[in-house]
């Protein structure tokens, strides 16, 4: 294993990065037998690409799971969920980026993980990301709005060459995936048969799919897809919880509201109070 140099740093964007792009907070490398993570959440979004070498990825409440990781694969992380990974006793190659911005979203419906596919194996490894972390090594550790806007560019360069990587799907259709398609469409007002129907699908056939790729059925994947995205307005936005409910399919913010604290043990307004970084007037 060739190990890339152990280093991280550090940074905070300032508002109107954070704002209007993808925004870096911190970048980092490190191989070899680490320390596990357990029962840690992050304010922002990461992603963990493991170029080679085996572990687990851990998701405590509420579903806990546990994903077996191979490089190359990437670690997707969200705001608020507690998780935690770490390698084998072999040990492994992590790069590790923390960002946020709701550019993001592009990404996701294009076919990264993310909330609903915390970890995604890769067909091969991620090209250039030697020179894009050399990138963000530097850019990172600068002060200052130029710095920033190089940081935003290379994570943004890393996410494209991330999915240039992705494995293809069972079910893959048009260069997306059924499933990526289902959370592309899930903030509609749809029954699963409905759903089913616009990806060519009976309800049957689309509830092997969607259970095989992510363990949930069509209806929980939908609710976990609205409350990842629900997850991202309260922490990068300044929305209200009546908005952010209508914007991930919701008319109700008071069943929202519900739904939301049932998956993630706290209310909107307190998972925006821990997580934002944002002002929220």
């Amino acid at each position: 294993m060739t190990p890339p140099g152990s280093w991280s740093h550090y940074a905070s964007p300032r508002h109107a990065m954070r704002r209007f792009l993808i925004s870096c907070h911190g970048a980092g490398e490190q191989s070899g037998p680490q320390p596990p993570f357990r029962r840690r959440a992050l304010p922002t979004r990461g992603l963990v690409y493991i170029s080679e070498g085996c572990g687990a990825y851990d998701e405590y409440e509420p579903r806990g799971l546990r994903v077996p990781v191979e490089g190359p694969a990437v670690i997707w992380l969200t705001p608020g969920v507690l998780h935690g990974y770490g390698s084998d006793a072999g040990g492994w190659s992590e790069h590790w980026v923390l960002f946020e911005g709701e550019p993001f979203a592009a990404f996701e419906t294009s076919g990264l993980g993310g909330r609903h596919r915390p970890v995604q194996k890769l067909v091969r490894p991620v090209e250039d990301a030697h020179a894009i972390f050399g990138e963000l090594r530097e850019a990172v550790a600068a002060v200052g709005p130029r710095a920033e806007i190089a940081s935003s560019v290379a994570t943004q360069r890393l996410l494209l060459a991330i999915l240039d990587a992705v494995e293809p799907a069972e079910g893959a259709t048009d260069g997306m995936t059924i499933v990526d398609r289902i959370a592309g469409g899930a903030t509609r007002t749809l029954s699963v048969a409905a759903r089913a129907a616009g990806v060519g699908l009976t309800t049957r056939e689309l509830g092997e799919v969607v259970r095989a790729a992510t363990g949930l059925t069509v209806n929980d994947f939908v609710i976990e897809v609205r409350i990842a995205r629900a997850q991202s307005l309260l922490a990068e936005t300044a929305l209200d919880v009546g908005q952010i409910a209508a914007r991930v399919g919701y008319d109700d913010a008071a069943y929202f509201s519900r739904v939301f604290r049932r998956r993630t043990g706290a209310a909107p307004s307190v998972f925006r109070r821990q997580q934002a970084r944002t002002p929220i007037d």
